[in-house]
């Protein structure tokens, strides 16, 4: 993401509020602003160089910038910041209540120290809601498994419909016993005789005759 171009301050002259110690060997560019709030100050080392357009407002604390280090134009110092010796500081970086370690170099555009904008995950675990519109989970009735049901469930519809329903047997009329008929030797002979029966034979006429 490319940096916009920086604006000219609307006055050249630097301004200087509140308790700011700045060391002679320092360059400050023209539009600088260093200002220390009520109970606040700002202390600039030998060899700094603060770029045109920045900004350092001190607040709760002290800003301290060391020894030989490079604030790029446009740079703005917030709060308590401490710059250590030699750092670098790219063009349109904004620092909030940091630190920045010695020889660092920070690229430009960069944001430090906003801890602001910080996802900060939730502590408590709230459990998840129960859905009105989900139905509760049924358990499977292991009767319904049994092969007598399968093989109903397999009867189609239309052979359910076809066959007229069937009467329900009557359990109250008591069942007569079943007769055993037994073939003795008694039976077969009556058969026999049946079967075989013969009328007398009568003598011959002529013979009732002559006696």
């Amino acid at each position: 993401m490319p940096l916009p171009p920086l604006a000219l301050p609307p006055s050249p002259a630097v301004r200087i509020v509140g308790d700011v110690v700045i060391d002679p060997q320092a360059v400050l560019a023209p539009g600088v602003l260093l200002w220390a709030e009520p109970g606040a100050s700002i202390r600039i080392a030998a060899g700094v160089c603060i770029g045109m357009g920045s900004v350092i407002h001190a607040h709760g604390g002290t800003i301290e910038v060391g020894e030989g280090v490079n604030i790029g134009a446009g740079v703005l110092l917030i709060g308590a910041v401490t710059v250590e010796p030699h750092a670098c500081i790219g063009t349109s970086t904004t620092v909030v209540q940091t630190t920045i370690p010695a020889g660092a170099v920070v690229a430009a555009g960069s944001l430090l120290g906003d801890r602001s904008r910080r996802w900060q995950p939730p502590t408590e675990t709230t459990p998840p809601q129960d859905d009105p519109w989900q139905e509760p989970p049924t358990t499977a009735d292991p009767s319904e498994n049994s092969p007598q049901d399968q093989q109903d469930s397999a009867t189609s519809p239309s052979d359910a419909q076809a066959s007229p329903p069937m009467a329900p047997a009557d359990t109250t009329s008591p069942t007569p016993p079943k007769t055993t008929v037994v073939y003795g030797q008694a039976y077969v002979s009556q058969m026999f005789a049946k079967m075989f029966q013969r009328a007398p034979i009568q003598p011959p006429r002529d013979n009732l005759g002559s006696g």
